[in-house]
């Protein structure tokens, strides 16, 4: 049996592999590239995020996809920007992350070891901590209200008492017990402030974490410091992380889940030779799937481009754990341990969002005029009652919160009729789909424009004024009282204050720190060519697919499509790592990449 330094060393070896090594690393690659970039990939790029952002406000603003010809400026114009910030954002990262020097000592150490942890964890704890004690006791949001009363067998917006896998379990069963634990020392309510402070300190950790992993993986001091002082002061990381929502459980695992993928890629899967390595890719797997819906897919996902860059030997444990994963939330969960626990399915109406508000479109738009058979299979899930209730950016109107089993006879007829209506309408397909993703697309005016009182719509605010614990029918029952709404109110009108600052108002864009940020980091990993550019791609796999999920959100432009892109955010400092940290390998690591030079001639 080969022991622990076994695994270690075939780990160093890969990690330090040439072939992980920028193209920019090997001279005769260099040495064919032209005097100038030529950057037309990067052009076509800007242009498509420059068409799609016009587009995208003109689905919002006239509810169509006909573009005058005066758009075309526009277009324009935010293609230019788009290229600029791309170059900008190169030069920044290069600048982030320049070499440290030989010899470099610093202050404030990002190694491994519990003693920087637990430096990294206090720092990040002192500047979320104004936000815990000004929002005591604590911020809930509208869905946990829901999963409370489950919790405890009250009447709710999904049923009259039982419980639900409409929301995670999990979630629903960790915010219960802290409910139910506040109510034994003093009220529900100091149950939620022990919640805001139990997650902020987990919450903190694992980034602080994520800083060390950064270290690990060769970023520079620069761009690690860089990224916590990001994490400590962007009010979206405090206040995403607090407060009660089954999004705020997620997110840590989330970070864990995708450190752990990165390093599969980066040793091409010897991460899991070991029962613990293993192991913990297991348990982060597992556990964004029990916390979030769409985290299932995430593990799946992410787990097929893992058999690619993992070797041969490594493969087959990757698949073990896919397997696990979907066997568990497919299978024992639904048809075992739930009816056994006399929990109810969620309903299918959350599954069927896209396909629901493009036919309600369709009715709307097209009713008179489509095939009798067609529309009845249509009316027999979206009834014309719920189409005439359509609206563009958000499907919860006419798809409902409940799903009535009548209507399971009707699927398949359902399916069968909406993909056929798509060939005789696919513009009408497209405005639905567009309407409900068009924030993760269209950009904020340059300067502050009303929008109709609501101009944070494509900004990224926060929400606070769950400090009400009062604000629906039953909170009495459940040990929760009205403690006020102002200091929640003070810090979103804070937030939304600076957000909406002349000129800098697209440093908060949405669209910017989803769709653009995804673009620019896949561009970055293939566009020269690198020799490791779809090794890059792979370790950043959870982070792109996290952004693709964004894709059906049954909304882009509420406070909860927020909830949907706070991962993607709090991500991004760990996704830029990767595409910078491997330009710059130790000194230790010298030999090694002379010796893959000599092989490659």
């Amino acid at each position: 049996m080969e022991g622990e330094s076994g695994d270690h060393a075939d780990a160093e070896r890969l990690e330090n592999s040439p072939h992980l090594r920028t193209a920019s690393q090997h001279p005769r690659t260099a040495s064919r590239r032209p005097r100038c970039y030529r950057r037309y990939g990067l052009m076509a790029l800007c242009v498509v995020l420059g068409f799609a952002a016009v587009e995208a406000n003109a689905i919002k603003t006239m509810d169509t996809l006909k573009l005058p010809v005066s758009s075309f400026g526009h277009i324009a114009l935010v293609a230019f920007l788009a290229f600029a910030a791309m170059l900008l954002g190169e030069r920044v990262m290069r600048w982030l992350n320049a070499p440290d020097g030989e010899g470099a000592s610093f202050r404030l150490g990002f190694a491994g070891g519990w003693k920087p942890w637990l430096a990294l964890t206090a720092i990040i704890l002192a500047c979320w901590a104004p936000y815990v004690i000004y929002l005591y006791p604590g911020v809930m949001w509208y869905d946990t209200s829901n999963q409370l009363l489950q919790w405890n067998n009250l009447p709710n917006l999904f049923t009259s008492g039982q419980l639900t896998d409409h929301h995670p379990v999990l979630d629903t069963a960790v915010f219960g017990m802290f409910v139910d634990l506040g109510n034994r020392i003093g009220s529900g309510d100091l149950g939620i402030f022990l919640y805001s402070i139990v997650q902020s300190a987990v919450a903190a950790g694992v980034f602080a974490h994520s800083l060390q992993f950064m270290h690990g993986i060769h970023a520079s001091h620069r761009m690690t410091m860089a990224s916590l002082i990001f994490i400590c002061l962007f009010p979206i990381f405090p206040m995403y992380s607090i407060t009660m929502v089954k999004d705020s459980l997620f997110l840590p695992l989330m970070l864990a889940f995708f450190m752990q993928s990165i390093s599969i890629v980066r040793t091409r899967g010897v991460a899991l030779k070991s029962p613990l390595g293993l192991a913990a890719f297991l348990l982060c797997a597992l556990a964004i799937a029990l916390t979030k819906k769409t985290g299932l897919y995430v593990v799946v996902l992410t787990a097929i481009v893992l058999l690619f860059a993992a070797g041969a030997r490594f493969r087959w444990r990757i698949a073990l754990v896919a397997l696990a994963v979907a066997a568990t939330m497919m299978a024992l969960l639904p048809k075992a341990v739930f009816p056994a626990a006399g929990i109810a399915p969620g309903g299918k109406q959350e599954m069927l969002t896209i396909p629901i508000q493009q036919s309600a479109r369709v009715l709307r738009d097209h009713g008179a005029s489509l095939d009798p058979q067609r529309r009845k299979a249509l009316e027999c899930v979206v009834p014309m009652s719920s189409a005439k209730r359509y609206v563009t950016t958000i499907a919860d109107p006419v798809k409902g919160y409940v799903w009535d089993p009548h209507k399971d006879a009707c699927l398949s007829g359902f399916m069968q009729a909406w993909l056929l209506e798509f060939f005789d309408h696919p513009g009408t397909y497209v405005a639905a789909f567009a309407g409900l993703e068009y924030d993760w697309l269209a950009l904020p005016p340059l300067v502050s424009a009303n929008e109709g009182g609501q101009s944070e719509l494509r900004l990224l605010p926060v929400y606070a004024q769950g400090t009400d614990h009062a604000f629906f029918e039953g909170h009495d029952r459940i040990g929760l009282s009205y403690s006020g709404a102002e200091h929640g109110k003070n810090v979103e009108d804070a937030v939304n204050a600076i957000e909406n600052i002349p000129g800098i108002r697209l440093v908060f864009s949405r669209a910017i720190w989803t769709t653009w940020m995804a673009a620019f980091i896949c561009y970055e990993c293939l566009r020269r060519r690198r020799a490791d550019g779809w090794l890059r791609l792979a370790a950043v796999s959870p982070f792109l697919i996290s952004f693709l999920l964004l894709w059906v959100s049954p909304t882009s432009e509420t406070i909860e499509a927020m909830r949907y892109a706070a991962p993607q955010i709090m991500m991004v400092p760990l996704a830029l790592a990767v595409v910078a940290a491997w330009e710059h390998e130790p000194a230790g690591n010298q030999a090694a990449g002379e010796d893959g030079k000599h092989d490659e001639r």
